[in-house]
């Protein structure tokens, strides 16, 4: 079904997540939000933030997401006029994600068909509805046909709506259907979006954003038989919608999975991170950007980054992308003190929670040890997600040594 609506955003704005408890490493889901208000804006690079956890309201059990992961966490901007009856606040979406895994370790068993890739259990198709305003969970139950239950899907905001593709679910690949949940009502309703032509295809553990209010690019993930390094786009202003495949100039990142990808409010795509076609986490990031004749470009992002990882998530607030947890590979999560870390695009340098980093820092943290900072131990995991409202970071769900 072809969404009449404009697909365009209509603000500039940060992406937000939200969480049912608050990021920690025990196995119930936590709630995170950085530290930023009342605090005074330093000049200068500035050290990663800390995270507490965040006591949501659940009036009702089924209103709660409760343990899962590989979900996706998207913040939807506030609806309607402020004091009025039709203001509708701030809200971050929780779709999908796996509330079992098969096997258990950070890094999942390999699939039914002998690929590397993810085997989850219990894949869901719930909507759940984090009101940033009154700290309330809800579960939605939107109108139209929903998209199948799947993980490792991606998704993002395009106004009041909420862009989901790919993923994976029990009987395999999601189709490569893009699917909106849109908000912009008071009764949510889904829509199946009609794209012309050749697509991405079906594929999991790839990332989404939405460039320059615009431009929706996907990138990489796997299609079931390895890791991939193409670039899709769809301009969300020309109907009817179609992707195109972009051939960017410039080094860009090798074919690879579990990266994040996050934009600026400037257009510039950042892509972080992930694991690559021989399963080495990568620590490289890299940024993308359209020039003004047209073209696309891949260049290396400065500074060096305190680890490599995948399965981690990233959003950018301001110029600052904020990076929590991941994996690295063997049951092992990233090291303690690079488990938060900042890409400060406009320094040019990274920081962790101490200083700027000038070395790569040592992984050496097991996911089942113990000890270490709170603050720090609540990003200790992979496959969470997290999402921005103004100056604060959610972070909700999570793997922690193969326990949800």
């Amino acid at each position: 079904m072809e969404v009449d609506t404009s697909m365009l955003t209509e603000s500039d704005r940060d992406p937000a997540a939200d969480n049912h408890h608050g990021v920690s490493e025990d196995p119930s889901p936590r709630e995170a939000s950085e530290e930023v208000h009342g605090q005074p804006v330093l000049s200068g690079p500035r050290p990663a933030p800390t995270y507490r956890v965040v006591n949501a309201i659940i009036e009702k059990k089924e209103d709660g997401p409760g343990c899962r992961c590989g979900h996706t966490l998207t913040a939807v901007p506030a609806v309607g006029e402020e004091g009025t009856p039709s203001f509708i606040g701030p809200r971050l979406i929780l779709f999908g994600g796996a509330t079992a895994l098969e096997g258990n370790s950070a890094t999942p068993p390999s699939s039914p068909t002998g690929n590397a890739g993810i085997r989850l259990a219990g894949a869901t198709a719930d909507v759940h509805c984090y009101d940033v305003l009154s700290n309330k969970w809800t579960r939605l139950t939107p109108l139209g046909e929903p998209p199948s239950p799947r993980a490792a899907h991606v998704a993002t905001a395009v106004g009041t709506m909420v862009v989901i593709q790919g993923g994976i679910g029990p009987t395999g690949l999601s189709a490569e259907d893009l699917h909106v949940l849109d908000l912009t009502q008071t009764k949510p309703r889904w829509h199946r979006v009609v794209v012309q032509g050749p697509g991405p295809g079906p594929r999991y553990g790839h990332v989404m954003a939405l460039v320059g209010q615009r431009f929706l690019l996907t990138i990489g993930g796997n299609d079931g038989k390895q890791p991939l390094a193409d670039v899709w786009a769809l301009d969300t202003a020309a109907k009817p919608y179609e992707w195109r495949k972009l051939e960017p100039e410039g080094d860009g990142p090798p074919p690879c999975m579990y990266a994040t990808a996050s934009a600026r409010s400037d257009g510039l795509l950042l892509l972080c991170g992930g694991r690559d076609a021989s399963s080495v986490p990568l620590s490289s990031a890299y940024g993308l950007a359209k020039h003004r004749d047209g073209r696309w470009e891949w260049a290396i992002a400065p500074g060096i980054s305190p680890s490599p990882r995948y399965q981690h998530a990233a959003v950018f607030v301001n110029a600052r992308l904020q990076v929590s947890g991941g994996a690295l590979g063997g049951g092992r999560m990233v090291d303690d003190s690079s488990s938060i870390a900042v890409l400060d695009t406009a320094a040019g340098v990274w920081c962790d929670t101490k200083s700027v980093v000038t070395s790569p820092r040592t992984g050496k943290y097991s996911a089942d040890a113990a000890g270490g900072d709170a603050a720090v131990e609540l990003a200790r995991r992979c496959r969470h997600a997290a999402a921005a409202v103004g100056d604060f970071i959610f972070i909700y769900g999570g793997l922690r040594g193969g326990r949800n």
